[in-house]
């Protein structure tokens, strides 16, 4: 193992240093009194693992975790300390350790055994890479770390650390800047208590990466200006979904599989289970462009005569993403007639009447209360003549 030791104190970084040194395991030490130099050498040392003391002048341990794994996502972070509180700390932030100070041979030995095996069974970056992986928005956001293994729900630490992830990722390829960030996530902390926090759940989500063996990583665009979420080879689902709405040729008669199959993979709207304001222009965008494409297919299918069953599957889907929509309401109704579901006539009038009135403060037009009255009078005409 390639080992980092970051400590201010002069001392306390030769009694780790010296202790690491006895371990058969570890191939090479580099040590650092100054966090703002270890941060800059990161990316040339490459260490598999971090030993840092939380408490420190200029750039906390916190901070140098967090640009150090922005530089070298797989690395490892054991916090070092002298006070208990900050060792909860290090536990919040899913560090792998925390060592407490003075130092004590036996206690460092644990924790070169509990970084062995957790490297051991940590899958390399090349083998990641070759992965062919998914993120999941639409509805609820999930990862697929594999092809053919089922998408998984991230493990977050914090809802705040899920919401700074998708935020990110909702911008990803652009840099974010920290003061956006802390405006719309930390805006009523000072700001010494908002960049720790901001730290920390940046910290938190390449954990959750990591953990989740997603080939995602968060670059700092500089020390100070902010970050940038590179997805890499990683497919985002509504990306994929966009390309293949393009791909369609105009002609719904010859793309009808395909649009089907377009209109079945929208699970939900983007990131539908979380309802964040900023996330709402992008949701109604993708559910007008799935409502397009079902409006076509489902005319499509009213004018063939011979899949009335198929185009009322498509209305009612339209009507519960759409409810406003009365002329539609109307089409359903009379599909509804038509496949002789009478009870589904009354009850999805009767639902109409409601929407209008109760959310919009409007009256069903005439032409719709006009077919229904016409349609209860035939109705109770054949029942009496039954």
């Amino acid at each position: 193992m390639r080992v980092l030791v970051i400590d201010d104190e002069r001392l306390a970084l030769v009694q780790l240093e010296r202790v690491l040194r006895q371990s058969m395991e570890i191939t090479s030490i580099d040590v650092f009194q100054n966090p703002k130099q270890a941060v800059e050498q990161a990316s040339e040392l490459k260490p598999d693992v971090v030993f840092l003391d939380i408490h420190m002048p200029e750039l906390s341990g916190i901070q140098a975790a967090e640009l150090i794994q922005g530089i070298c996502p797989q690395t490892d972070i054991v916090f070092v300390t002298a006070h208990d509180e900050y060792a909860i700390k290090a536990f919040e932030l899913n560090a792998v350790d925390y060592l407490l100070k003075p130092l004590q041979k036996s206690r460092v030995e644990i924790t070169i055994e509990r970084l062995l095996k957790r490297r051991s069974t940590k899958p390399l970056s090349k083998e990641i890479e070759k992965q062919e992986q998914t993120v999941y928005c639409f509805k609820t956001l999930r990862f697929q770390s594999s092809y053919g293994q089922l998408p998984e729900l991230p493990k977050w630490r914090t809802a705040k650390a899920q919401e700074l992830f998708c935020y990110l990722l909702h911008h990803r390829g652009q840099i974010v800047h920290k003061s956006i960030l802390l405006d719309l996530f930390f805006p009523e902390m000072d700001m010494k208590r908002a960049m720790t926090q901001l730290y920390t759940a940046i910290y938190q989500i390449r954990q959750c990466l990591q953990k989740m063996n997603m080939n995602i990583a968060i670059h700092n665009s500089s020390i100070q200006e902010g970050y940038i979420l590179d997805m890499g080879q990683v497919v985002l689902d509504l990306e994929r979904w966009e390309q293949g709405m393009v791909k369609l040729s105009g002609s719904i008669s010859e793309d009808q599989d395909q649009a089907l199959r377009l209109l079945g993979e929208y699970e939900g709207d983007y990131l539908q289970d979380y309802g964040y304001l900023w996330a709402e222009y992008e949701r109604e965008r993708l559910r007008q462009l799935w409502l397009s494409l079902a409006r076509m297919l489902a005319a499509y299918y009213l004018g063939q005569g011979d899949r009335t069953s198929d185009a009322l599957q498509l209305y009612e889907r339209i009507q519960t993403m759409d409810p406003y929509q009365e002329e539609e309401g109307l089409i359903v109704m009379r599909l509804y007639d038509e496949l002789g579901c009478y009870d589904k006539v009354i009850f999805h009038y009767e639902r109409l009447l409601q929407t209008l009135e109760n959310d919009l403060g409007l009256t069903v037009p005439l032409q719709v209360t006009e077919w229904y009255k016409q349609w209860q009078e035939k109705k109770n005409g054949k029942e009496m003549l039954l």
